[in-house]
């Protein structure tokens, strides 16, 4: 019976650890998570400050899932000074993510901060390149307090508890180009590598735990590169209509996501906006995106999506809800107005 229960244990670690190096965390709209996506996102709009975040229910609905798959995610960033040209400034941000998936609660949460250099490259900053660095830990962890959850019912004495234990850094950078082509057309384009270290992660150390001793072996696997492609286009197509088709595309240990998207604008007044949109996931697990957003004046932002799953998975799954906000802040002073003096002619 110890052997059996040796052997189940380090077969699901293994499994564990090969599903935590294909996967890593998504949002349908990944646009309302900039700091998730590419440091170089830190401090690029004009504004004071903007705070957000976004709440994922990945199988929404779905009987069994029990909320399990869950991902929150919120962010603050800022532009802070001017850089070393007058066109020129650098951005900081602070995120965090806690991401829960499945029947043993398997978790990876982080908290991140950034800094991003961006260079104006005209006088009026309508072209602007940005060069991005993130810093961060993170940290797995799982529980299990049922043996039949893992393998055959007579496996008693299995009973395991990974925590965090110590938690690895993360190493990310990331380039982004963004331009005003004219008056009713702007590009933005980036890219973005993350876990550059290749951390170790420790699943399961000698004890049955992470974080232990004595008994069955450490069990680890080390984090592979992340690569994320990111792009927008926008198209203002009358006074009140505007089309925004984006596509963002992430790989890593051979897996691989591509999303295709479109969002439409119709603005109300000057006040309101309403963004409707439609978009297709392209993974194992593809899903038809619907897309809904409103934005207030210049300065609120928020969005409802909800994935539709259309692959072999669409009988047993809910599909994925998301909603998402974003606020910028802006302090701007008075400016300084000197007393004119008219002297109308005599």
């Amino acid at each position: 019976m110890r052997l059996r229960n040796l052997l189940a244990t380090f077969i699901f670690v293994i499994g564990i650890g090969n599903y935590i190096q294909a996967q890593d965390i998504h949002f349908t709209t990944w646009d309302m998570a900039p700091l998730t996506v590419n440091p170089a996102f830190s401090g690029s709009y004009l504004g004071s400050f903007r705070v957000g975040g976004v709440y994922r229910d990945q199988w929404f609905g779905f009987e069994g899932s029990q909320g399990n798959f869950t991902t929150p995610t919120a962010f603050i960033d800022a532009p802070i000074i001017r850089g070393l040209r007058k066109n020129d400034w650098v951005g900081i941000g602070l995120m965090f993510f806690s991401d829960k998936a499945g029947t043993f609660d398997l978790g990876y949460s982080a908290t991140k901060i950034s800094a991003a250099y961006h260079l104006g490259l005209n006088k009026k900053q309508t072209s602007v390149l940005t060069l991005g660095f993130q810093w961060g830990q993170g940290s797995y962890d799982f529980t299990v307090q049922n043996p039949s959850d893992v393998v055959a019912q007579d496996v008693t004495e299995f009973n395991m508890l990974a925590d965090a234990g110590d938690p690895f850094q993360d190493y990310k950078v990331g380039v982004l180009f963004k331009s005003l082509l004219n008056k009713r057309m702007n590009v933005s384009l980036g890219a973005s590598g993350g876990y550059l270290s290749t951390p170790r992660v420790e699943v399961l150390s000698a004890s049955g735990t992470s974080g232990g001793g004595g008994g069955v072996g450490g069990i680890g696997f080390e984090n592979p590169l992340l690569l994320q492609l990111h792009g927008q286009f926008g198209i203002g197509m009358t006074e009140k209509w505007s089309l925004t088709p984006q596509f963002f595309y992430q790989t890593k240990a051979g897996a691989s996501e591509v999303s295709l998207q479109a969002y439409g604008g119709y603005k109300f007044n000057k006040d309101y906006t309403l963004r409707p949109g439609i978009g297709y996931r392209m993974t194992n697990n593809d899903a038809v995106e619907f897309l809904l957003g409103v934005d207030i004046r210049d300065n609120l932002r928020t969005t409802l999506a909800y994935d539709l799953t259309v692959s072999e998975l669409a009988g047993s799954t809910g599909g994925a809800l998301e909603i998402g906000v974003s606020y910028i802040g802006k302090i701007f002073k008075k400016p300084d107005i000197k007393p004119a003096i008219l002297c109308p002619r005599l």
